[in-house]
């Protein structure tokens, strides 16, 4: 069994990887540019698996609850009966 990293194995050939690994060619690429800690497994018998190592416990990119200025359930200030809607989105709404 072998462990390589997904960089170095997808080399050249990121659609048949991704296709061996029953992916888009596309999602591959992003999570190698991303620099994401992905390794492909190569067993005896010639299958592929992969296996992404994070850290336990995670690390959050930031606080939801200080980036929302707003954490009221019912909806903002701004939502309700005074916010003019109107069916079309070619008309300009009249408050």
């Amino acid at each position: 069994m072998q462990r390589i990293p997904l960089a170095e194995y997808a080399a050249k050939r990121h659609a048949g990887t991704a296709e061996k690994l029953g992916m888009s060619q596309g999602s591959l690429s992003k999570a190698i540019r991303e620099g994401r800690s992905i390794f492909v497994i190569v067993s005896d018998d010639g299958r592929l698996s992969a296996l992404e190592e994070k850290p336990f416990p995670s690390q959050r990119r930031g606080n939801s609850a200080q980036r929302c200025t707003n954490n009221n359930p019912a909806g903002s200030e701004f939502s309700g009966s005074k916010v003019p809607v109107n069916p079309s989105s070619n008309q300009q709404a009249s408050p």
